[in-house]
């Protein structure tokens, strides 16, 4: 006969800093940190026979303003960010329920508790970089079963579904997101320590290092280190926030000083396994970035990290061919939108354009093999028709759109 026995683990209490902003084509009136702290709780259950013994137990150009903003109304002390219009440029063409069982614990015993976003670090730090082309992605899926791993350099798709949102602080208490919550396997609030929520893994990046100026950095820093201060190792980390951008709504930092804190700040983590994201761009295939800042740091990223905003499917395409292309890296498709991006920055006002480049980009990246995750942004700079959410925090054409794209995956 076996009989369950039943091990309650307590959560560590994760910390939210800082707002998302975004871009040199978005201006914020003012920034606020906000910090909100959330428990979560892990039951784990094993299964023994009896008789037997019990085991122990992440400018100069005009880029795309996908900067997210919390609805008009909300409590989340969040600034939105103004949008002036961008002056042309000649760029061409850039989150599966989470089971809780599958964040791995340490060795040790100790009974310090363990973040179910992070895996306490094993005392092994021998683990060998994978090849570019040692992972798997998800090309087309009917479950919306969660996978039984996390992510992995060898398993990047969290929990085996691509999809997810790019979000702000505080957009996981909206009624949006509980909406999408069943369909999404992450999701981002541009923050070091994002929470999961709904079963909906969050992924944390860090914004910038000591190389960027913009006035929020240490506040953003400070945070990162307080994470990594309490020894939890993340899955993944992305890292920068489009440091080829000027401040306030990007990073802004030389590719010297993004390769210096990158091998400071980011590199370190991979040690323990941690899975690396590249810096995002936000001059799309255009960028010039990132060749030299991989020449310059000692440990490659695993995933790219890339922003896409087009009118159409013809110029999603281009952006994710680029990036495979150069990098020969899986992609991780943090942002998309609908823009007319040439000859001049224009958001796309119809919705049946915009209805189309969601349908069109969500089943070329579920089936396109070296996109392992895509999410849509979700803030003001990209007009009244794209933006997923309205002022109360519910699902709006575009977001049903998004919604009814996915549940068939």
């Amino acid at each position: 006969m076996q009989y369950a026995l039943v091990l309650a683990g307590a959560a560590l209490v994760h910390a939210a800093h800082a707002d998302h902003a975004h871009l040199d084509a978005h201006r914020h009136e003012r920034r606020v940190v906000d910090t909100t702290v959330e428990w979560v709780y892990t039951t784990v259950t094993k299964y023994v026979t009896a008789g037997q013994d019990i085991p122990t137990t992440a400018s100069q150009y005009q880029q795309a303003p996908s900067a997210v903003a919390a609805p008009a109304d909300t409590t989340t002390n969040l600034a939105a960010p103004s949008v002036p219009t961008p002056t042309s440029f000649s760029a061409s063409t850039e989150e599966a329920i989470v089971a809780p069982s599958v964040y791995s614990t340490s060795t040790s015993s100790s009974s310090e508790a363990v973040p179910t976003s992070y895996a306490t670090p094993t005392t092994s730090t021998s683990s060998t970089e994978q090849a570019p082309s040692a992972y798997s992605s998800v090309a087309t899926t009917t479950s919306t079963q969660a996978s039984a791993s996390g992510i992995t350099k060898s398993s990047l798709t969290p929990r085996g579904k691509k999809a997810g949102l790019s979000g702000y602080v505080g957009c996981q208490e909206k009624e949006a997101f509980a909406n999408l919550a069943p369909y999404i396997s992450w999701y981002s609030d541009y923050t070091a320590t994002t929470p999961d929520s709904q079963g909906v893994q969050g992924i944390p990046m860090l914004w910038g290092g000591d190389g960027s100026t913009c006035a929020d950095t240490q506040a953003r820093l400070t945070a990162y280190n307080s994470l990594v201060a309490t020894n939890a190792v993340p899955e993944i980390m992305f890292g920068f926030y489009e440091p080829d951008c000027n401040c306030p709504d990007s990073s802004e930092m030389t590719t010297g000083e993004a390769a210096s804190d990158w091998d400071s700040l980011i590199a370190p983590l991979a040690k323990e396994g941690t899975v690396l994201g590249s810096p995002s761009m936000c001059k799309q295939k255009d960028e010039d970035f990132l060749t030299p800042f991989k020449s310059a740091i000692s440990t490659d990223w695993d995933v790219t990290s890339v922003h896409i905003n087009k009118p159409d499917l013809d110029g999603v395409k281009a952006v994710v061919e680029y990036y495979w292309n150069t990098y020969q890296k899986p992609i991780w498709v943090s942002e998309f939108a609908c823009v007319n991006d040439t000859p001049s920055w224009s958001p796309c006002t119809d919705q049946t354009q915009v209805n189309s480049l969601i349908n069109d980009a969500v089943a070329y990246f579920q089936s396109n093999e070296h996109v392992v995750a895509f999410g849509p942004s979700n803030g003001n700079g990209l007009g009244d028709v794209w933006p997923l959410t309205d002022s109360a925090g519910k699902l709006t054409t575009s977001g049903q759109t998004y919604l009814n794209a996915i549940k068939s995956l």
